[in-house]
């Protein structure tokens, strides 16, 4: 499994949302599920998965499909 499907398996199973509909301009308000809970579930997930740590900051502007993806390539993640 590449580590695209692996970004998109963990969205899709935290958000409750499907995998073939992720884009990356979406955000917590195309989402139903994605509220400061899941948002963090999501996070901590990306950070086993990756074996990457993100900073406050980092986790707070990620509020789009696409900055997450920005973030964990950032931390040479290649998705």
């Amino acid at each position: 499994m590449s580590q695209l499907d692996t970004f998109l398996n963990l969205v899709s199973e935290t958000f409750e949302f499907p995998k073939e509909t992720i884009k990356d301009e979406l955000t917590p308000d195309d989402i139903e599920k994605w509220d400061s809970v899941t948002h963090m579930d999501l996070m901590a997930k990306f950070e086993v998965a990756f074996g990457v740590s993100f900073d406050i900051e980092e986790l707070n502007e990620m509020q789009t499909i696409g900055l997450m993806k920005k973030a964990l390539i950032k931390h040479g993640v290649e998705l």
